[in-house]
């Protein structure tokens, strides 16, 4: 069993109305496997829990168990609080916009990176990738920006991306967690 409070982040759940995972029932299973406190963030596949195993009987122990009770099986990140932190300390000045700056989580820390890819259809986009994660700034919005529409063929791997007001709160619940001395 590993002490320190952790969190999940699954790829691609509850988006566009495919892989859907209701919140009450994923922090159910999670309980199930033995997770403590589990609280969930939002409806897109995060959650935030103590206790368990390490990382790499639980990454896939989460993946089967949503795939046999949901009929999907998506990729699953587990970071802990200084994964966060290094995410919020990004390199795009205090006036960018959170909500337009996305940590895409990797789960390989040195993946195959075809950044000349990015270069080509970069508009006003910035990014800096660390091991384990690409940072990318997006002043014009996620959705309409071709480098995040180029960024899978790119950065080679699983990833995940989520906002930085997103990572904020999840590091939040994780720092709350580490002040009453539950989790180390």
């Amino acid at each position: 069993m590993t002490g320190a409070p952790r969190a999940v982040l699954l790829r691609g759940v509850n988006v566009s109305g495919r892989n859907r995972l209701p919140m009450a029932p994923f922090r159910a299973l999670l309980e199930g496997l033995g997770l403590r406190r589990v609280e969930t963030f939002i409806q897109s596949g995060n959650a935030v829990f103590e206790g368990g195993p390490q990382d790499s009987a639980l990454g896939p122990a989460i993946r089967g168990a949503i795939e046999a009770g949901f009929g999907f099986a998506p990729e699953v990140f587990l970071r802990r609080l200084p994964d966060l932190e290094a995410a919020l300390d990004h390199p795009f000045g205090p006036a960018a916009d959170p909500a337009r700056i996305h940590a895409v989580f990797l789960a390989e820390t040195a993946p195959a990176f075809d950044e000349a890819r990015l270069q080509a259809v970069r508009k006003d986009e910035a990014w800096v990738l660390r091991p384990r994660l690409l940072l990318l700034h997006t002043p014009g919005g996620m959705g309409t920006s071709k480098v995040a529409e180029a960024l899978p063929r790119a950065l080679k791997g699983p990833q995940t991306a989520r906002n930085l007001k997103t990572v904020a709160a999840l590091a939040l619940l994780l720092r709350s967690r580490r002040r009453e001395g539950t989790g180390g």
